[in-house]
């Protein structure tokens, strides 16, 4: 099943609102404090475990004014016929429904409420409806690589080297000790793991074609060094902040997926890729495309450059006034209009600029270019 749309009311800045979601991609773009975030996060909000109370409820809803907390609700479509029979298990009216909207109006788990047709139905016990529905995950943060990391650490598993612990499956490797071997087979291991993620990130990061990625294992240390056509292996503290965040996004991101079943996911991203160039950032777009062919993905940005022009419906532009937030699903129209005025964008912010000759030339003109009176400076 994917998400078609997201119901959203009294949920933070946002009054009241409906997301239509895209398929594989969606995008909200827009200025700061528009609201963006606040849809990711009404989005996370189905996590059972986290916090739902009026703290997050609308200060300008009547919501507020009533002690109540937000309503957040997904539309689910494309049951599958496994999907289905587990959810008959559960409740027989889903026997006959192409559709349905889980919505949480509480803390509790007996505040989910599942709307069929028309018919609003609270559930006993919701847990196997959850543990059914696509894993929500948010990133607003990426564990970046280290230039080293120790076997101890990589086999706790802890959450700070899971970048490092991902990089070494992207690679092929599943036991860590392995590539620490003192043989000839750690050794041809360590090789062949360093070789299969440079040629894993070259198909996906086009700024480098030379780049390459070295491991190096030292007693119980290892070292992860990089080189291009202008350097030696060098660590990862000498390259950029947008490399890096890139190249940690793709190792978490393609070990997350690599072996995860259809729409088992859905992704929230918040503004990923801000330390990239603007070349960079549609690499990233593309993988973003490559990634979402198996899990629905939602990310926000302020970057023109994030957007795939050949596919506009995706867009959502996120705007916020004295009535809160709301969306157009409609960036594209009037060229783009509503996006350009959402983001303030003209077209001198394109920077083109004007090759030698093209300009008229001032230099004899009797008439100054600029004038200074008296009194100005």
């Amino acid at each position: 099943m994917i998400i078609s749309r997201v119901h959203i009311k009294a949920f933070k800045s946002i009054r009241e609102l409906v997301v239509p979601l895209d398929r594989k991609v969606t995008v909200l773009i827009g200025p700061n404090e528009s609201g963006k975030t606040n849809i990711l996060k009404a989005v996370e909000s189905f996590h059972s475990e986290l916090k739902f109370t009026n703290e997050l409820t609308c200060q300008y809803s009547d919501f507020y004014h009533e002690g109540k907390p937000p309503v957040v609700g997904l539309e689910f479509i494309n049951l599958t016929k496994e999907e289905r029979i587990q959810l008959i298990k559960m409740y027989d009216g889903f026997r006959n429904v192409d559709s349905f909207i889980l919505f949480r109006e509480g803390p509790d788990l007996t505040d989910f409420k599942i709307q069929t047709d028309d018919k609003l139905l609270a559930i006993g016990n919701v847990k196997p409806l959850l543990s059914l529905l696509p894993k929500i995950m948010y990133f607003d943060s990426i564990p970046i690589i280290r230039d080293k990391v120790n076997l101890d650490n990589l086999r706790n598993n802890h959450d700070k080297f899971r970048t490092e612990m991902n990089l070494l499956k992207i690679g092929g490797v599943e036991d860590p000790a392995l590539i620490f071997e003192d043989s000839t087979r750690g050794r041809r291991a360590t090789e062949e793991t360093g070789r299969i993620i440079t040629q894993n990130i070259r198909e996906v990061w086009t700024q480098e074609p030379s780049l390459e990625i070295k491991l190096r294992v030292n007693g119980d240390l290892l070292y992860i060094d990089f080189s291009d056509a202008t350097t030696v292996y060098d660590t990862p503290k000498s390259r950029s902040n947008g490399f890096l965040w890139y190249l940690s996004f793709y190792i978490n991101f393609i070990a997350t997926t690599a072996m995860a079943r259809a729409n088992e996911y859905l992704f929230l991203l918040d503004e990923p890729g801000t330390h990239l160039h603007p070349s960079g950032q549609k690499d990233l777009s593309g993988l973003l495309d490559n990634l979402a062919d198996k899990n629905q993905l939602v990310f926000t940005t302020h970057s023109p450059f994030m957007i795939n022009r050949s596919q506009p419906e995706r867009v959502r532009v996120v705007n916020k006034d004295e009535k809160g937030t709301s969306v157009d699903n409609e960036a594209y129209r009037e060229n783009w209009k509503p996006l350009r005025q959402s983001i303030g964008l003209t077209v001198a912010d394109l920077f083109f600029f004007s090759t030698p000759g093209s300009l008229p030339d001032h230099s004899q003109t009797k008439t100054p270019l600029f004038k200074i009176k008296r009194g100005n400076l």
